[in-house]
């Protein structure tokens, strides 16, 4: 290495890409780390660089909808790159080292390329040198949520106000997903003393996130010799390990059902709409103009708007929560000061037992928006929701537990949209500045879920309810999510497999878990909605096999024999999986956790992981079965085509079978179809296929879900993990690790991971030496 240069770093890729990289000091580390992800990904490092400061539409046009002029508009509103070069000032120096040497390696990628990427961005004007405050810029807008919910600030307008930026009902419809999270989940499994084979700790880290754009896992191993030794994957353009292990801990993340966003309804003035009640006195909303540049054919295109906030934070519009002359909305994100989620990472990476593990978090409580699901060499299994939301007192909990039993609609947002809405006219529900807590306003650590077993401690994106299913936890604030209320099926299939429940028995005959056990539980492909329901479908279609639709009979036979035959998994070749799935998916998502329109049997708290159950005693099921029927075969479609004919992952030309299934489905191994994505990579279409919700004319278009998949067991030699990156590590088409993967997860072949210093040498494709 060179002594004299500020950055030296080696770069090692093993098979598959992954880079193994290693420093003297953190600023090198960055370099070297942002170096190597700009080799795989630089167009979407990018992407997500110009996303963070607010010029999507100013380089890429409108985008779907308008979606990048909301984007941009409500970006620049709330200011980010101010908060970015806050937030990087504030820095401790190992983490301002870290950001400033990776913005260093970033940028010598870029002029070693010259714009000739052998990617999809190739020369793109919007791929530029990128300073430490772009970066910084981009981690606080990652953990924010009210980021994401760009067309409901946007389309918060006075009543009497002409909207000058059109914002439509899907648009604002996308911020309800977007307070969830809807596009992002997991599976997460941690084992203790009790339920592996060898007594020690394992995982199994599952997270669900999207197949193209910037929000993809990118996989790596980070060492400073003495300092750090840390193996796992963040999103693209993002420093450190998110998801990962050392030789001690491991650890992955699942999105949490706290409620990190809380909205404000504010009593408006009867004769002037822009002042709010506060406290018996009137307050005026502040008002911001906004302007950015729209790409258009005909060149560049101006567009201003007023963005409104109150002191709890912007107003928003969102459907059923309308600005009107005597009542708007605001929202206030619990992770609007969150600044130190790289200091809480890199301290998860440093612990040396389950104990430091725990005050890692105690000590910066950064965790945004995900739970975490860890394990320990000595066996210890913690589940723990460490993400911030609003420190609320006992009285304002209790005036709002009031308002949402006397209001059904209050409840139902709540328990359907995840929406918790205070009184923004008092003080009493402003949250409460604990001197212990470095966000403020934000719970403190110890009133934050935090779940131990020896047996095992789970997560599949429910509340903290069940995740020790043996021992059920109740008690802390509403806003860490509902208990004692339905769970989705894919919570319910997590337990079944985990518990060996209704036949799923993969632990084996001593009821304790090995890696491949793990593995082969994830990758069973059972649905737990087809074991639930579809005996009882088949039963009711043999006794009634014609139905009417529009006077137009319906021949269901052949429908009856072919899901009798399934085996209700959702495997590439598995016969049924489609039939049922365009039945399934013509119910609500609602309906597959409660009693009504799909299940008879109520939920029971008592028995939450077997109800609710059994057909709903209604024509409906015979009706939406003919109504599937017909789609499939006014579509050209058999009725027993695999599911891998139609389920495929279609990137840059190559088309992947892709087994799993949907949330409907009660599937732990989850892939989510959608009609419609936007990527240059995807090569698909995103014609939708009659009424179908997922099916377009290229099948069903795997968008996202299973992603970085890792089992990881600690035996007497240290860790022992093995992986698969669903969509492999490179996001460039030409790249040898473009697929490589994708074929690994098509034929459910796990690949080792390699840790140790003379796996790394053995199994060594390339090495880089960089100084600077």
């Amino acid at each position: 290495m060179n002594g004299s240069a500020k950055y030296n770093v080696e770069i090692t890729r093993t098979e598959f890409g992954v880079p193994h990289i290693k420093a003297s000091d953190y600023g090198s580390l960055g370099y070297g780390e942002a170096y190597a992800s700009a080799q795989d990904h630089v167009c979407n490092m990018a992407l997500a660089l110009i996303s963070a400061k607010g010029e999507m539409s100013e380089y890429l046009g409108s985008g779907h909808q308008g979606e990048n002029i909301h984007s941009d508009l409500a970006i620049r509103a709330l200011d980010m790159s101010k908060k970015g070069s806050q937030a990087l000032s504030n820095q401790p120096s190992n983490i301002k080292n870290w950001i400033e040497g990776y913005a260093g390696g970033y940028n010598r990628y870029l002029r070693e390329s010259s714009g000739d990427f052998n990617s999809w961005c190739d020369h793109a004007d919007w791929v530029r040198s990128a300073t430490p405050e772009d970066f910084m810029t981009q981690y606080v807008a990652l953990v924010q949520t009210i980021t994401r919910m760009a067309g409901a600030v946007v389309a918060a307008q006075p009543p009497d106000e002409i909207a000058t930026i059109e914002v439509s009902p899907s648009q604002i419809l996308a911020a309800v997903d977007a307070i969830r999270l809807d596009g992002m989940g997991s599976n997460a499994w941690a084992f203790g003393t009790k339920s592996t084979a060898n007594g020690r700790g394992s995982l199994l880290a599952n997270p669900h996130y999207p197949w193209y754009g910037p929000n993809r896992f990118w996989e790596k191993h980070l060492t400073i010799p003495g300092e750090l030794n840390v193996y796992g994957s963040n999103l693209i353009g993002t420093a450190g390990v998110g998801v990962g292990f050392n030789e001690a801990v491991g650890w992955t993340h699942t999105v949490s059902d706290s409620k990190r966003v809380v909205l404000y309804r504010l009593t408006l003035k009867p004769d002037d709409p822009t002042q709010y009640l506060y406290e018996g006195s009137w307050r005026s909303l502040r008002n911001q103009q906004v302007t950015t540049q729209v790409k258009t054919a005909e060149g560049m295109e101006t567009k201003t708007t007023t963005v409104w906030f109150s002191h709890h934070g912007p107003v928003i519009e969102m459907p059923g929560l309308d600005w009107t002359s005597s009542e708007a909305y605001a929202a206030r994100d619990a992770n609007a000061e969150n600044v130190d989620v790289m200091s809480q990472w890199l301290a998860m990476g440093k612990s040396r037992s389950m104990a430091e593990f725990i005050e890692a978090h105690k000590k910066y409580n950064a965790m945004p928006w995900v739970n975490t699901i860890s394990t320990s060499a000595e066996g210890r299994a913690v589940y723990l929701d460490n993400t911030n939301v609003g420190a609320l007192s006992g009285e304002a909990i209790s005036a709002w537990r009031d308002r949402i039993e006397a209001s059904s609609q209050l409840k139902n947002l709540y328990l359907t949209e995840g929406l918790v809405i205070l009184d923004g006219s008092k003080n009493r529900d402003e949250w409460i500045n604990h001197h212990e807590t470095p966000i403020p306003g934000t719970t403190p650590f110890e009133q934050r879920p935090l779940i131990e077993s020896e047996f095992y401690v789970f997560n599949a994106n429910d509340s903290y309810w069940l995740s020790d299913p043996k021992k059920p936890t109740t008690g802390y604030s509403p806003l860490y999510g509902a208990t004692e209320t339905p769970r989705s099926v894919r919570t319910r299939m997590n337990i079944h497999l985990l518990e060996g429940l209704d036949g799923f028995n993969f632990s084996g005959e001593d009821g304790l878990f090995s890696v491949s056990e793990i593995q082969a539980a994830l990758m069973d492909n059972s649905g737990l909605t087809a074991h639930l329901l579809k005996d009882e479908l088949v039963e009711r279609c043999k006794q009634s096999p014609i139905v009417y639709i529009s006077d137009i009979s319906v021949e269901l036979l052949p429908a009856c024999t072919i899901l009798s035959e399934w085996d209700n998994r959702y495997n590439a070749d598995s016969k049924g999986a489609v039939l049922f799935r365009e039945w399934l998916t013509r119910y609500s998502y609602w309906s597959t956790m409660h009693t009504g329109e799909l299940f008879s049997a109520n939920f029971d708290r008592e028995n939450p992981i077997t109800t609710p159950a059994g057909l709903a005693e209604n024509q409906r099921a015979l009706i939406t079965l003919a109504e599937a029927v017909t789609l499939l075969i006014d579509n050209g479609i058999p009725l027993d085509i695999p599911l891998g004919e139609l389920q495929k992952a279609h990137r840059a030309g190559k088309s992947f079978p892709v087994h799993g299934g949907n949330r409907y489905e009660g599937i732990a191994n989850l892939q989510v179809t959608k009609s419609h994505i936007a990527s240059p990579v995807f090569s698909g279409s995103n014609e939708r296929v009659g009424d179908s919700e997922t099916l377009s004319s290229s099948g069903y278009n795997i968008a996202h879900g299973s992603s970085f998949i890792m089992t990881l067991n600690y035996t007497e030699n240290g860790p022992d993990a093995k992986a698969i990156l669903s969509y492999s590590q490179s996001g460039s088409p030409d790249s040898q690790y473009f697929s490589d993967q994708t074929e690994l997860y098509r034929d459910k072949v796990w690949r080792d991971i390699y840790f140790k210093p003379s796996d790394i040498a053995q199994n060594k494709d390339s090495y880089q030496l960089l100084t600077e």
